[in-house]
């Protein structure tokens, strides 16, 4: 019983990461809107990559939490 607690609470850290990582996300991509087509700077190509980067996290977070959600249903 301990270790199914350990992997409900694991399944809801992923799920605050995710959350944060793809509102982090978002608020980056729009940053990059603005420097690039509101008020033109240089840093825009930055902040997409980075946007991107945080996505791809958000992705691989979103795969582990999917494996740590069957092992959690197997051992029901």
């Amino acid at each position: 019983m301990n270790k199914r607690k350990e992997l409900e609470l694991k399944l809801k850290d992923y799920k605050r990461f995710m959350i944060t990582l793809l509102l982090l996300s978002i608020y980056l991509y729009l940053g990059a809107v603005i420097d690039t087509y509101i008020q033109p700077t240089n840093d825009g190509d930055f902040l997409f990559n980075l946007s991107f980067g945080m996505t791809v996290i958000v992705s691989l977070f979103g795969l582990r939490f999917r494996r740590l959600k069957a092992k959690l249903e197997e051992r029901v």
